[in-house]
């Protein structure tokens, strides 16, 4: 079952960002003359069109190598920035109004309070001020896209926890699981990124490898990205894990799936695997995507994957389970499942103080959190599907698993 986006989504984004850029520029029409100007207009509304044509054409014409080339990819860069700034001027404009209307009220009862005092130098100083900054407001929107595009695009942090455990078995002591998410190999996410990831995590040497969904959006690039992976899979020596998200389902499962077939990396669709012999052994326990239209539905077929992972599994294993959707931390931590790894969200790529600023937003949304001494981890993904990240960076995450003792609790 596919679950694409169909072309009434397009058309609907297509017809918001015509509004957003419309709103944009009537707000800086009647806050500045000089954006009244006809060069400025056309200069505007030709530039916005042809980034809105080029989006569009970036994602149904790229070459069947998926590789756009030097001079395509910076055009592809630099129409985001402007349509990222085109929705970073709002916010940005609404601000100054805030401005402009406190001080329009102090104006007001300066001069109800002192109506002999009356010069006009303070109210011509004040209206300069506003002009000058509503001016330069497309600037400072632009550095901030300019800065959250090629930086947020770019950078990705390595991110490390040290958790503890009453219950961890010896031999698992100082275990050191990777977790990448999220990449969607594709526009944004090359083979060049793909290969400077690997690296990062040869470099802290894990004992296991999960990638938790939306692992590619270009198919295009699902050869390549096999096959680095599987030469990879060597240098891991407990092996690669893998789980379905939503782009999977997106894209092409079937195409995806038969790709996975034929590598060493171990898919866990509602099953598990024992990684560990033991006393008390390790299993690793993987989910799909639990697609519904309605919550409880969604919450049906949670119930039925996590019940099906877990069977057959010892009640006294250690167990570990990787899911894109993070709704399963409320599954996992009713079942005590020490450690949930899932992503999906990316951490909302726009955040402030580590809290996501937009609208959509989940109940375990980033980061670590923890049940009666069970832990669930939202990665806030290692790629994007949009290059623009500010106070989110993409990132890889190292977690040790550490024996607790009293006294002693979590280090993140």
């Amino acid at each position: 079952m596919q679950h694409s986006p169909s072309s009434f989504f397009y058309l609907v984004v297509a017809v918001v960002f015509l509004l957003i850029t419309w709103l944009g520029y009537r707000l800086l029409t009647r806050w500045h003359p000089v954006y009244s100007s006809r060069i400025v207009k056309y200069s505007y509304w030709l530039i916005s069109a042809g980034a809105l044509l080029t989006m569009a054409a970036s994602r149904s014409l790229r070459p069947a190598d998926g590789y756009m080339g030097f001079f395509m990819q910076a055009l592809i860069y630099a129409v985001y920035t402007w349509v990222i700034s085109l929705l970073v001027l709002l916010p940005v404009m609404f601000a100054l109004y805030c401005i402009r209307f406190v001080l329009r009220k102090m104006r007001n009862k300066q001069e109800a309070a002192e109506p002999e005092i009356e010069d006009g130098k303070s109210q011509i100083s004040r209206r300069d001020f506003l002009r000058g900054v509503t001016a330069a407001a497309p600037l400072a929107s632009l550095a901030i896209s300019s800065g959250g595009v090629f930086i947020g695009d770019n950078y990705i942090a390595k991110q490390h926890h040290a958790l503890s455990f009453a219950n961890l078995p010896e031999q698992m002591a100082n275990y050191k699981i990777a977790q990448i998410s999220d990449t969607h190999i594709g526009p944004f996410f090359g083979m060049e990124k793909l290969d400077r990831v690997l690296t990062m995590i040869v470099q802290e040497k894990p004992d296991i490898l999960v990638i938790t969904g939306d692992l590619i959006d270009d198919l295009n690039l699902l050869t390549p990205t096999m096959e680095r992976i599987n030469r990879f899979f060597s240098t891991i020596p407990q092996g690669i894990y893998y789980c379905w998200g939503n782009h999977e389902y997106f894209r092409n499962i079937a195409a995806i799936r038969e790709a996975w077939k034929h590598s060493p990396v171990t898919v866990l669709e509602n099953n598990s695997r024992k990684v560990l012999e033991g006393e008390r052994p390790f299993y690793l326990l993987g989910v799909d995507y639990p697609w519904a239209d309605k919550k409880e539905d969604q919450q049906t077929k949670r119930r039925g994957f996590i019940n099906r992972a877990l069977s057959g599994v010892p009640d006294e294993a250690f167990r570990l389970l990787i899911a894109h959707h993070p709704d399963f931390f409320d599954n996992s931590f009713e079942n005590n499942i020490p450690l949930t790894l899932a992503g999906h969200t990316h951490g909302g790529q726009v955040a402030l103080f580590g809290k996501s600023l937009l609208p959509v937003q989940y109940k375990y949304m980033r980061g670590l959190y923890r049940q009666n001494g069970n832990y669930g981890y939202v990665s806030v993904g290692t790629g994007h599907w949009m290059p623009f990240r500010i106070g989110c960076p993409a990132e890889v995450t190292f977690f040790t698993l550490k024996p607790s003792f009293p006294g002693l609790s979590a280090r993140t």
